[in-house]
């Protein structure tokens, strides 16, 4: 045998694009190798490999080149988005390249499925050479098979099959990966959370896919929040003292290898300490949890999402529900925001303090709305408790069962601190007016 053929392999085509990951890790530039050395009778004078080889994900193939000789040519992407076709490209002028200048070359190898080297192969028969085309069957362009002298037919690589899991509702390769290598925990103190979300952070860093977008366009905060859920179960960082995910991560990132940056109006990402991206700024770090059971966090939990509770002072609910209790028939029936301006005329309020207060009555079941099927500003309500001493029970109970839901146990003391003192009523501001 002699030395006599090029083999030039299109990376980018074998792993299916950059933004695909699932065949890379089970990829093997040697078992394509040997194929090709039981279909073809000569030696390969050349060997060239063409991808972007800078990509951390590819790490694994570098045994490969080294082992069989394969030279890696590095393609990058000088415009926006990914080098499409760039690996293409350059592939198809080194074989002719090769055809015109190496006349001993007399067969090329092209290890892709790609419809755009049926144009090369008919240029390298123009000159004369033996042309093999080599990639999987349901990936490979039928014009380049009809056009190839012989077609070597790859075995598919493994692909594990998706993962289904309760909560996780992404086939994102990050998150599958995490699945496949970790086991769910059901754990509830404080450190230990603390503990496994700082190993998620460590995975994430190590994870081939994540490692690309952290030291680039940055890691949704969405992917550390599923693998959270699915790690937990039920993740929640409200009972650690956050309001916000993203506080949670500004902790946990405090002695990691990662931050937090923000990009006006609310855009958030995770990235390597040194890495920068252009329009975001960095987040600070957040050194210790925070306490739970203090009146500013219980007030921030309850106007948190739904139901919303909002912070009012006392004798605004005393004097609005007085009002309404004791006019029902003048206040049945009434959109909010005539509700709001009605009651603005009579009592010495501003008009954001008896919306809050009004929304959080509303919040807790004391007023019956209809229709059911609209928003609130559009609903008729029509006040339903006993008098005012029932409406305060039923806002209490309202607020603890949302305390209990965010955070678990609830300091009554501190509660009742947050709550519409009952002492208030004696001491309403005014009278009730008709």
């Amino acid at each position: 045998m002699k030395f006599n053929t090029a083999i030039l392999y299109d990376i980018e085509n074998l792993i299916g694009g950059y933004g695909k990951t699932e065949f890379i890790q089970t990829l093997s530039l040697k078992e394509i190798f040997r194929n090709i050395q039981e279909l073809n009778n000569g030696l390969p004078c050349i060997q060239r490999a063409y991808a972007n080889w800078s990509d951390p994900r590819l790490k694994h193939l570098r045994d490969d080149i080294n082992e069989l000789g394969i030279e890696p040519i590095q393609m990058f992407g000088f415009g926006k988005g990914t080098q499409k076709n760039a690996s293409d490209i350059q592939l198809a002028i080194d074989a002719v390249e090769m055809a015109l200048t190496r006349e001993h070359i007399d067969t090329f190898v092209i290890v892709s499925g790609d419809g755009g080297f049926s144009s090369l192969a008919k240029k390298l028969h123009e000159y004369g050479k033996k042309v093999i085309g080599c990639a999987y069957q349901r990936a490979t362009n039928k014009i380049f098979e009809a056009v190839s002298d012989q077609f070597l037919w790859l075995n598919e690589p493994y692909v594990k099959p998706e993962i289904h899991v309760e909560g996780v509702n992404t086939n994102d390769p990050i998150v599958m990966a995490f699945i496949r290598q970790f086991d769910p925990l059901r754990l509830q103190q404080k450190d230990q959370v603390v503990g496994i979300a700082k190993e998620c952070l460590v995975f994430l860093s190590q994870n081939p896919d994540a490692e690309v977008l952290l030291h680039g366009s940055g890691l949704n905060i969405s992917i550390f929040s599923q693998i959270m859920e699915y790690r937990l179960g039920t993740f929640n960082y409200f009972n650690l003292g956050f309001v916000r995910l993203i506080d949670f991560l500004r902790f946990i990132t405090y002695e990691s290898s990662c931050k937090v940056v923000f990009k006006a109006p609310s855009e958030y990402r995770v990235v390597f300490k040194k890495h920068t991206i252009p329009g975001y700024i960095d987040e600070p770090h957040i050194t210790s949890l925070s306490p739970v059971h203090t009146i500013p966090f219980y007030k921030k939990m309850l106007s948190k999402g739904t139901p919303m509770f909002k912070a009012f002072d006392g004798r605004v609910f005393d004097d609005i529900v007085a009002q309404i209790d004791h006019y029902r028939l003048a206040y049945e029936g009434h959109l909010l925001c005539e509700l709001i301006e009605k009651l603005g005329s009579l009592l010495p309020y501003e008009e954001k303090e008896i919306k809050n207060c009004l929304l959080s009555l509303v919040a807790a079941g004391c007023f019956d709305r209809y229709p059911d099927d609209k928003r609130i500003s559009e609903q008729h309500l029509t006040f339903s408790p006993e008098g005012v001493e029932e409406a305060r029970e039923k806002l209490q109970e309202g607020m603890r069962s949302k305390l209990e839901e965010l955070i678990g146990d609830v300091d009554e003391e501190i509660f009742m601190d947050v709550l519409v003192p009952e002492e208030s009523m004696e001491h309403s501001s005014v009278d009730v007016v008709e």
